[in-house]
């Protein structure tokens, strides 16, 4: 295993024709959407060429919080940006676990569309799912890029010792207090909460967007699922190299540090096989909207090796 840190101080058309080309594009883009898995509960939008690499956002996010991230790299990579269903507007689902519904569907996508070892990286709650999908099918999926994510976030938020009994009883308690918030209640909880995970006041805006128009339901449901997993015994079951980006700064008035973080991150991935951590100094949570630069250059480093 190793450890590499990296520190960095604080980020229509004009004429008929091209917006008829710009028109068919889009029409491409939704064909391709509706096709690519029978069925999908999430939706999809491919940009690029080259590797393929799936980008999966955090709680009440849509794909969109990874526009800039697909901008600096589809010139090398096919980028599929995903939005989970119940997310930003995308219809919900029922389902025992929409969690482990999503992994499920997500290695069809993988299978169908004969993607070859696709970069997966996920965003909190996404990076999460990340790791779900790499733990349950590591054959199919490539390197993972892990941002302000864990095989168990309670561990992160928490007590690193928090037993997953008690963890369930706190996610249960989310649950029933998110299930029946209204899109005006949202928007204000955003409004607290995102300027503690979010620099710029233009990305908090948009983000508070894509909440508002989330299923409250599906909020609650999937964030008691990730009180109620334990994913880090699986970390021994991936086989493919593993970047985690993690932050702490937000987080220093209740006694994070650097050190205290890394370790707890070190902890959580002890069991992987090939481990890569660099933490941010300067970063909230939404480390690829507050140090883009930081982030293509680690995730460059990375995966060119």
């Amino acid at each position: 295993m190793k450890h590499k840190e990296r520190i960095m101080n604080p980020v229509f058309r004009i004429t008929v024709l091209l917006s008829c080309m710009t028109l068919s594009l889009l029409f491409c883009k939704s064909i391709f959407a509706q096709k690519i898995i029978p069925n999908p509960s999430f939706s999809v939008i491919r940009t690029g060429t080259g590797r393929p690499m799936i980008l999966i956002p955090g709680l009440f996010c849509s794909g969109k919080v990874w526009d800039e991230t697909v901008s600096h790299f589809k010139g090398q990579y096919e980028c599929f940006e995903i939005t989970l269903p119940g997310f930003a507007g995308q219809p919900p689902i029922q389902s025992d676990s929409i969690l482990k519904t999503i992994v499920n569907q997500l290695a069809d996508f993988i299978k169908l569309n004969k993607l070859t070892n696709p970069v997966i990286v996920g965003h909190s709650l996404g990076g999460f799912v990340a790791l779900e999908l790499a733990s349950s099918y590591p054959q199919l999926v490539g390197d993972l890029v892990i941002v302000s994510s864990a095989p168990f976030l309670p561990a992160m938020s928490m007590s690193a010792d928090i037993p997953v009994d008690s963890s369930r009883k706190i996610g249960l308690q989310i649950k029933n207090g998110m299930k029946d918030l209204t899109a005006e209640q949202i928007g204000q909880y955003q409004k607290f909460t995102l300027p503690m995970m979010i620099h710029d006041s233009a990305k908090i805006s948009l983000v508070a967007g894509m909440a508002v128009k989330s299923d409250p339901l599906t909020q609650g449901e999937v964030m008691y699922e990730l009180f109620s997993i334990d994913l880090r015994p699986e970390m021994k079951n991936v086989i493919r190299p593993v970047l985690v980006l993690g932050d702490w700064i937000s987080y220093k008035k209740y006694g994070a540090t650097h050190e205290s973080v890394l370790k707890n991150y070190t902890d959580q991935f002890r069991l992987a096989k090939n481990l890569t951590i660099s933490i941010n100094d300067s970063s909230n949570h939404f480390i690829m909207y507050d140090e883009p630069q930081w982030v293509y250059q680690q995730m460059e480093d990375f995966l060119k090796h």
